[in-house]
């Protein structure tokens, strides 16, 4: 009994001791019993050692980064002079096409001393006129190469002994890493923002129609970018350029030049733009290497099924293509390319396109379970675009009708055959002889007047001589049908 008498004070202490201890935590801050809790002042120690490193960075990399205005001329319709009667009892006023000049303002990053800058395509190609600002407030006009492809393009400005920032390596890039962003947002020149990489080898399609374009490769990060921060660089905490901003998502369209910054932005690796840059300084065009078939992952029950853990999987083969005629096979996976380990599709995608056409590689496959030795020749592949073509695609206002290369994202856009080959029409007059015959939109072109049609440049070949009352033939594929369209130009 005395043990029992003992305990029953100890458990009401007990629970009084509880109930104070929660009344104290749940009393306000603002109490006047509460004492402020002193920082320690090894906390602040840190936290001064992580700002002197975002002000290290942002002053050594500051200085590589330039302010790019560009001018473009357009042509939009402009209401003509009203009529005397309102409409709609007359005729509503005529649609007049009127040329005006756009400007646009974009970011860029000086990468070697003697002149040359990166940006995106969509910041200064095919502009009219390009002024590159520098961070000490000198102006240069540039001289634009670009690759339209990788949405890169580089400006040459006539001046030497620039600051010119550290490329890095996009292939070290980890997710929860910091990333600085850089550039001009709304003409806000020398902006740093800050944030982590959030992800990596993410795909996007941006735009619309024939500007659409397709990034099979992309960092994503919360550091804020916004309209104008295109073409600036994403630096890494060592001060190296691990990327080069490109992309927003804002609610809908991700093309930059929408809506604010809502926390997800993009970057095209550092490691793509270094061989882009190197192909326009070296050889003013990107020549990429091609084989002529479609990778893709291996999901985990391939991989049971097959018996490799790694690897990417071929899902076609175009016939007499590089890859057809190295004897590469449907069902193949390929876990060598020129002595590169192959983990995913996106390696093989890198390692072919970064491999000069012409060049003789061994290719290892897993075939039937068994590994296989191939020795297949890389060919160049289509679209190539040269440093002064406007773009992969062909609008012509005689034939009534727009078209663009079979890109991934026209194949996504337009939902076409893998391995569709031709030129896909982006945009009809309906009004047109060919919108007439029932040309419309997603209409994959393969032959016009009995030619093949590779690619845009081959279908504004095939046309820049045709005239009024010249007879067009076109053969024709969508899903349903093949087929012929034949009409006379007006």
């Amino acid at each position: 009994m005395q043990v029992k008498t003992q305990r029953k004070p100890t458990r009401v202490l007990l629970a009084l001791i509880l109930m104070m201890s929660l009344y104290t935590s749940l009393a306000p801050v603002h109490s006047a019993e509460q004492k402020p809790v002193p920082v320690k002042p090894a906390a602040i120690s840190a936290l001064h050692d992580l700002e002197d490193a975002f002000t290290s960075i942002s002053d050594t990399v500051l200085p590589s980064v330039v302010s790019i205005m560009s001018k473009r001329t357009v042509e939009s319709q402009v209401s003509g002079m009203p009529n005397d009667l309102p409409f709609p009892f007359s005729a509503p006023p005529q649609q007049a096409p009127q040329k005006h000049q756009e400007v646009g303002y974009g970011t860029g990053v000086i990468v070697r001393a003697n002149g040359y800058i990166l940006t995106n395509d969509h910041v200064a190609g095919g502009a009219d006129k390009v002024t590159v600002k520098l961070g000490d407030g000198r102006e240069f006009e540039g001289k634009v190469s670009r690759d339209t492809k990788s949405d890169l393009a580089i400006v040459k400005i006539d001046a030497t002994g620039l600051p010119a920032a550290k490329l890095g390596d996009s292939a070290k890039v980890r997710v929860g890493q910091w990333a600085i962003a850089m550039g001009s947002p709304f003409a806000l020149d020398r902006t740093v923002t800050v944030g982590v990489i959030s992800a990596t080898q993410r795909e996007e399609v941006a735009g619309d129609g024939a500007e659409t374009r397709f990034y099979p490769n992309l960092i994503q990060t919360d550091a804020s970018i916004n309209p104008g921060n295109s073409g600036g660089p994403l630096v890494n905490i060592d001060g190296e350029i691990i990327g080069i901003n490109t992309l927003i998502r804002s609610g809908g369209n991700p093309m930059m030049g929408s809506s604010g910054n809502i926390g997800i932005g993009f970057a095209i690796p550092v490691n793509t733009a270094k061989f882009v840059l190197d192909q326009l300084i070296t050889h003013g065009k990107v020549t990429r290497g091609f084989l002529g078939l479609t990778p893709v992952d291996l999901t985990p029950k391939m991989q049971d099924e097959y018996g490799v853990k790694a690897g990417a999987l071929v899902k076609s083969v175009e016939v007499g293509g590089p890859a057809d005629k190295g004897k590469v096979q449907v069902e193949d996976i390929i876990t060598v390319f020129d002595g590169k380990k192959i983990g995913t599709q996106l390696d093989l995608r890198d390692a072919i396109m970064s491999t000069a056409p012409g060049k003789k590689v061994s290719v290892v496959v897993m075939r039937d379970k068994k590994e296989q030795t191939l020795n297949v020749i890389v060919g160049e592949a289509p679209e190539t675009v040269a440093s002064g073509d406007t773009s992969s695609t062909a609008s012509d206002e005689k034939m009534g009708f727009s078209v663009a290369d079979i890109t991934p994202a026209a194949v996504q856009q337009f939902k076409l055959d893998e391995g569709a080959k031709g030129v896909v029409v982006t945009d009809v007059n309906p009004d047109s002889p060919a919108g007439m015959e029932g040309l419309a939109p997603g209409t994959v072109i393969t032959a016009l007047n009995g030619a093949p049609m590779k690619n845009a440049a081959t279908f504004e070949s095939a046309t820049k001589d045709l005239k009024p009352g010249d007879y067009v033939r076109l053969s024709v594929a969508t899903k349903e049908r093949k087929g012929v369209i034949a009409f006379t130009l007006e």
